[in-house]
């Protein structure tokens, strides 16, 4: 009966290195398709702050702290001021407190009585299982970024809109696009803004690139190289998401998530529980890492060993959206998320 102590499963989180690191063609069975979530994800880090019960004890558990940045209130002040005696109007930050209530999760077991039968060793295929199983999580997560900027694509105060979205006839869906997202970004006040794309603009872009050392090339070249574009073929498709793409402010939005365990696998135990807990990082998308929960079981003369993997998450949109009235009457206001969308039709 195999005995998985703490510092197996530090074993088990190197073997889990080791696979991603092997050139020998393993990596390629774990490489998740998220390029969307590590855009996002990457984009967000110098821009907004979360705050997490392990730096504010005044949070609950399941509780982040949100601090985001109103730079929308740019009014002037009527007239000069005495230098002398002058005061200014408050410009607290936005934070928001949020509870992270989704949660997403795997699990796989491992037989003693199973392992009898190949040649894997037990650290082996657990550190495999564990692979797999993070490779799905960071394409859920992949799936699930998408999904919210389509939900929260906002208005664009430089085109006729189309309910959320702007509307671009096929023959125009093409690097000349990026010409008018540039002009929207800076009507809208975008700051530093980067593109997600569905695949849309991917053949026109890889075309490009090709005939940029023709003699017409270059400027069509230029032109997409505007924005940091990403391309997420699978995770449009996979998220029901067609002939789309989003330019987005980084400041709009967070994805905030929570860690409860350690990296350092920990023992855990309690009226009725004995586990090892500890975390272990997505390779997928970096600065990610899920929750890992160890437990074994009698199987027979053997033992069952069962993993536990799990994630608190949310995407949070900021709530400080520069508004606009659009008639200037006050009677319709339109809220700018900093997130605008464009369909191919």
């Amino acid at each position: 009966m195999a005995d998985l102590s703490l510092s197996k499963h530090c074993d088990i989180k190197l073997k889990a290195e080791e696979v991603w690191a092997d050139s020998q063609g393993q990596r390629e069975m774990y490489e998740a398709k998220a390029d969307s979530i590590k855009t996002l994800y990457a984009k967000q880090a110098p821009r907004v702050k979360l705050l997490t019960q392990i730096e504010n004890p005044d949070l609950e558990a399941d509780t982040v702290k949100v601090v985001w940045i109103d730079n929308c209130d740019d009014a002037l002040d009527a007239t000069c001021q005495d230098v002398c005696d002058f005061n200014g109007t408050d410009k607290p930050l936005a934070s928001k407190d949020y509870t992270l209530t989704n949660c997403k999760s795997a699990s796989f077991s491992i037989d003693e009585n199973d392992l009898l039968r190949n040649n894997y060793t037990l650290e082996e295929y657990a550190a495999k299982q564990l692979m797999t199983k993070m490779k799905s999580l960071d394409q859920f997560f992949n799936i699930q970024s998408l999904i919210f900027l389509s939900a929260n694509a906002g208005y664009n105060s430089n085109r006729t809109m189309n309910g959320s979205t702007v509307d671009i006839a096929a023959a125009n869906y093409t690097v000349d696009l990026l010409v008018k997202m540039a002009v929207d970004a800076e009507l809208n006040q975008f700051s530093s803004p980067f593109v997600l794309d569905g695949g849309s603009l991917f053949e026109e872009f890889l075309t490009k690139t090709l005939e940029k050392g023709n003699s017409d090339g270059s400027g069509p070249f230029n032109k997409k190289n505007l924005f940091d574009t990403s391309f997420d073929l699978f995770g449009f498709a996979a998220s029901g998401i067609t002939d789309s793409s989003f330019l987005v402010n980084p400041g709009a939005y967070a994805f905030a998530h929570r860690n409860y365990n350690t990296a350092q696998p920990m023992e855990y135990r309690a009226k009725g529980v004995d586990q090892i807990r500890y975390t272990i990082p997505s390779n997928n998308i970096p600065g990610l890492s899920y929750d890992v929960y160890y437990e074994k079981v009698c199987s027979g003369h053997r033992t069952k060993h069962v993993w536990y993997l799990e994630k608190k998450w949310g995407f949070l949109l900021n709530p400080v959206g520069c508004d606009i009235d659009v008639n200037g009457d006050g009677l319709t206001i339109e809220n700018r998320t900093g997130i605008l969308s464009y369909t191919k039709n």
